[in-house]
């Protein structure tokens, strides 16, 4: 059985679209400042991420960054309530398991299991709330569903996106002004790590590859004249 084309998931950088990322990083940050619109600011981020990796044209970062915070506003409040609660009783519970004299295996293991959820419940909503119109309640369920079904892309984004929290925690830790200078620049790269792996996920929603009866896949007809088209100038 022959199979469709798998894309890669990071996505090719330009000069243009650095500064872009790197202009919603200073953005998301400033925003952040007034502490109730850090969730529709995050939300934005990815509102304008996806549009900049999906290469559409004529992406104004200020304009449509602000234009997301007003439209994702409730939802991204609500979900940063949720992120502090989750957030904040994980740290609680592990702390009291560092902090009790006899903890168990199976206890840091469940504190481990309860760090991945939570951690993947904040990567994936804030995208599915800047990319689709629905209710708060079926983006949390399509939450759950898009981790479970691409489960391989959650391991390896999860995974990603630990290890450049913890370089930017060390950074902080060896000298609090290079962690502080890190910050003009680390959340444009988580930004841009998880961006890339919910457009390829969105992608693979969006774009459903249909099979024929005997499982190959069924190429589009703009694609069949493409492939004939470079065949023919190869020849």
């Amino acid at each position: 059985m022959s199979k469709a084309p798998n894309p890669k998931i990071f996505k090719p950088m330009t000069l243009k679209k650095y500064l872009q990322f790197l202009l919603l990083g200073l953005l998301c940050l400033l925003l952040c400042i007034p502490v109730v619109t850090i969730g529709a600011a995050t939300c934005s981020v990815y509102y304008v991420a996806l549009k900049i990796l999906n290469d559409e044209a004529d992406v104004s970062v200020v304009k449509l960054f602000f234009k997301g915070i007003k439209e994702n506003f409730v939802q991204g409040l609500l979900m940063f309530l949720i992120s502090v609660a989750t957030l904040g009783g994980t740290g609680a519970f592990i702390w009291w398991i560092l902090t009790k004299s006899e903890r168990g295996i199976l206890l840091v293991c469940l504190a481990i299991g309860i760090c991945f959820v939570v951690l993947v419940l904040n990567i994936f909503t804030y995208p599915i709330i800047g990319r689709y119109e629905n209710t708060f309640s079926n983006k949390l369920r399509n939450t759950v569903a898009l981790a479970f079904t691409y489960n391989r892309e959650t391991l390896r984004c999860t995974g990603f996106v630990a290890a450049e929290l913890a370089i930017a925690g060390v950074l902080f830790r060896l000298n609090l002004f290079a962690g502080c200078v890190s910050l003009l620049f680390w959340p444009s790269l988580i930004f841009y790590t998880i961006a890339c792996f919910m457009a390829y996920i969105f992608d693979k929603v969006e774009n459903p590859i249909q099979y024929d009866d005997n499982g190959d896949p069924i190429v589009a007809k703009d694609d069949n004249e493409n492939k004939n088209q470079n065949e023919e100038i190869e020849s």
